[in-house]
């Protein structure tokens, strides 16, 4: 344990220095996730950043993806010290809290991958925090026990994609906070749900084994208004996709809160090609050393290209994809995130399970770095 600056601070809550977390566990992080979605549903932005403190390392990344099947993926990392966890940057990257609980600032510098933002987040209804998160395997190996809450939001400011410079204003979309451990690769099946409507957004996740044994759930639906509703108990799903690909074309939901009451939830993919794959980098990837240990990854690729597409799914273990969602009449935009690994899942055989070690083989540097954030999302 280390002693710094941070310590000045009367405000430990833990017998140990603040360089020191509860636990020793690798995967332990603090991070950030927001995404942000056209009015149409034919652009998403989706960009993320962690510190996992017990590796001394920090990582971000940002997406960007194109009704027309074109996609740009942005991976940075860097060392982390006792002192600077408080710098939320890599490479090109940053994320600044500018108010806290009430607005966000992301940009992205210009650099060799065409893409650049200057993004400005605020949230349009209350949070959502959810229960306390621990998941254990059969063998009671802890994989997840965590902190995360959940909120969604509105976009002003800019993103330019190869030269053209694009509003984002009027955008949807959300965010969330997580801190804790989480084995995501070991984790069997999840389903992330972030649906946001003109006055209110369903904010929901469930945990399963392969067999369907439900391991975590929790959710419910935050209004415009300031007002909570009750709290989901029990998430049904039933997914359609996209062929024999990992991206869901349709899928059924139905939400089951506290007090019995059901919301029955229709989603569809009309821009198919809209969406984020985390993983691993694809070959083609351009790799920039920035010294210090330090690093910038940027690739370009196209899902209309079988080959691409067959690349980047087979190297991935979650997907993000933009979805339009129908509740009561009323339509709304949102992700629809898929995560399998562990034993796999076996309800929906489009997904293989993973193990991410398998491509610590790799010849390139590039293959031999971590997954987007552990290869998800969050």
């Amino acid at each position: 344990m280390v002693y710094s600056a941070a310590d000045e601070s009367f405000t430990h809550q833990l017998p140990t220095t603040f360089d020191q977390v509860h636990d020793p566990d690798p995967t332990w992080s603090d991070r950030c996730y927001f995404f942000a979605a056209s009015e149409d549903g034919t652009l998403l932005l989706a960009s993320g950043y962690g510190n996992n403190p017990n590796t001394g390392t920090g990582l971000g990344y940002v997406k960007v993806s194109l009704a027309d099947g074109r996609h740009w993926d942005l991976l940075a990392g860097r060392p982390i010290g006792e002192g600077d966890r408080g710098d939320l940057s890599a490479g090109p990257m940053r994320w600044t809290c500018v108010e806290p609980l009430k607005k966000w600032r992301l940009d992205v510098e210009p650099n060799d991958s065409g893409i650049a933002w200057e993004l400005y987040y605020e949230p349009t209804a209350p949070m959502w925090e959810l229960l306390p998160m621990k998941v254990r395997d059969k063998d009671g190996r802890m994989l997840a026990d965590m902190y995360h809450m959940k909120e969604p939001g509105r976009w002003t400011g800019w993103v330019q994609i190869d030269g053209e410079r694009i509003s984002v204003e009027g955008f949807h979309g959300g965010r969330d906070r997580t801190f804790g451990v989480r084995v995501s690769d070991k984790i069997d099946f999840w389903l992330w749900l972030d649906a946001g409507f003109e006055d209110r957004a369903i904010e929901a996740w469930i945990i399963e084994s392969a067999d369907g044994t439900v391991n975590y759930v929790d959710g419910g639906i935050t209004h415009n208004d300031g007002t909570l509703s009750k709290r989901f108990v029990k998430i049904e799903h039933d997914v359609e996709f996209d062929g024999d690909r990992k991206r869901p074309a349709r899928a059924v939901l139905v939400f089951t809160d506290e007090d019995g009451k059901t919301y029955r939830v229709t989603a569809d993919a009309p821009h198919q090609d809209v969406n984020a794959y985390y993983g691993l980098p694809m070959a083609h990837c351009q790799y920039q050393d920035l010294g210090n240990g330090g690093y910038f990854i940027h690739f370009q690729w196209d899902s209309r290209d079988s080959e691409q597409l067959g690349e980047t799914e087979g190297k991935s273990m979650a997907l993000d994809q933009l979805m339009r969602f129908e509740l009561d009449g009323d339509t709304g935009w949102g992700i629809f995130e898929l995560l399998i690994g562990g034993q796999g899942y076996a309800r929906y055989p489009n997904w293989a399970a993973m193990d991410m070690s398998a491509f610590t083989q790799e010849k390139t540097p590039a293959e031999r770095l971590p997954a987007d954030s552990d290869g998800v999302r969050q």
